[in-house]
């Protein structure tokens, strides 16, 4: 298992099936209360995977595990979104695990099983409303046939999905496109031929093509079972990402291809929520809507309440609040280049308007970093330390 979770597969089909008979085998602002405590200083070594499958209205029953209110998804999401929640893609989780990268404190990534149609009707309004990320786990062969039974609950149509992975927010993996039902008790996709398994691939592949998807990099096998078969058919067909239903958190160590989720049930209180994702953080304060937001010793920066990870964490160099200067090109958009020889920072004019200037930078191992108050004054905005927060507001 753990031989097949690292090895390099070859990319031919009859060579992997070989391999798997044989294997199967054998600013300057005052020094130094969002107080301490409020979040953790360092970046998190380990990501919540929240599991999500059907939403329904208030008024009908949630009389399975995989049901959950509009209200307790709603009330859920704002959490995250009022406590400054990280909501993870996919490549974040690929750089995380694989490249080692940290990930932003308070990170979760949501997933949706099944791809129900109330995933487009409920959630992905409120999603949208909230800004926040999600992964849609699909069954190709239940949306492609699109029942009409009234006792089968809706799956989304290729419009739905289109839209969904248009607006940016939403992205999706595979759920099989045929393989999510039971033989005998047993999970299909691991009780089925190694032709039918690449088969049910091939498939899905062209599902995915069929709606003009992006590269598929995930999937959720069905009922959380999976093997060592399906785990090299699923790198064989490129995907890097496999999600169970094990209950737990991802650590950075764990096999890529074998993740722990948190399934989300019906009747999950604000209360179980915070116990079920370790949570322990504060709302933001009302500062930081609509304002540029740093936090000393922190790697997370929020514009408009919305974190985004930054390359290094926001310091103190020199008595000066500094910050990566890749954070305000690329995340900000400011026109600035860096002058290796002078160690400063210019503006790159565009218009008779502008005002040119130089700022020193300072070299933190690999990163450039800015003061960030000299910096955002030059470019025309008001820069506030919160001495309690230990924040700099930039608006």
């Amino acid at each position: 298992m753990q031989f097949l979770c690292h090895f390099k597969l070859q990319q031919s089909k009859n060579i992997v099936l070989f391999l798997l008979s044989f294997f199967i085998l054998t600013l300057n602002f005052p020094a130094p209360s969002l107080a301490a405590q409020n979040l953790p200083a360092e970046q998190k070594d380990s990501l919540a995977v929240l599991c999500y499958h059907h939403i329904v209205p208030e008024e009908s029953p949630t009389n399975t595990d995989a049901t959950i209110s509009v209200s307790e998804f709603e009330q859920q999401m704002k959490y995250l979104y009022e406590h400054g929640y990280y909501t993870a893609k996919l490549t974040d989780v690929e750089e995380f695990l694989y490249a080692k990268k940290k990930l932003p404190e308070n990170t979760v990534l949501i997933t949706f099983d099944d791809g129900y149609e109330s995933n487009y009707t409920y959630a992905y309004p409120i999603l949208k409303k909230y800004g926040l990320n999600a992964l849609i786990f699909l069954i190709g062969g239940s949306i492609e046939s699109k029942p009409q039974d009234p006792n089968i609950i809706p799956k989304l149509s290729f419009d739905q999905i289109r839209e969904m992975s248009d607006s940016g927010l939403i992205e999706f993996g595979s759920h099989t496109f045929n393989a999510h039902y039971l033989i005998n008790e047993e999970s299909a996709f691991v009780a089925m031929s190694q032709e039918l398994l690449y088969e049910d691939f091939d498939n899905m592949n062209e599902f995915f093509d069929q709606i003009g998807s992006p590269k598929i990099k995930s999937i959720a096998y069905p009922y959380g079972k999976f093997n060592d078969m399906s785990i090299a058919a699923s790198r064989l067909n490129g995907y890097s990402l496999g999600f169970t239903v094990n209950q737990g958190f991802v650590c950075q160590d764990a096999c890529p291809m074998a993740l722990n989720r948190i399934i989300v049930l019906p009747g999950t209180t604000l209360e179980k929520f915070k116990v079920l994702i370790h949570d322990s953080s504060f709302v933001l304060p009302e500062y930081f809507d609509g304002s540029v937001v740093l936090r000393l010793d922190s790697a997370t920066a929020y514009r408009d309440k919305k974190p985004m990870p930054l390359d290094a964490a926001a310091t103190f160099v020199g008595g000066k609040f500094t910050a990566p200067l890749s954070f305000f090109v690329e995340n900000l958009g400011w026109n600035l280049l860096w002058d290796s020889n002078s160690h400063k920072v210019t503006r790159q004019l565009t218009n008779q308007t502008e005002k040119w200037f130089t700022v020193p930078t300072y070299l933190a191992g690999e990163q450039v970093m800015v003061p960030v108050r000299e910096l955002a004054e030059a470019m025309g905005y008001e820069v506030i330390w919160h001495q309690d927060d230990k924040t700099v507001e930039i608006k």
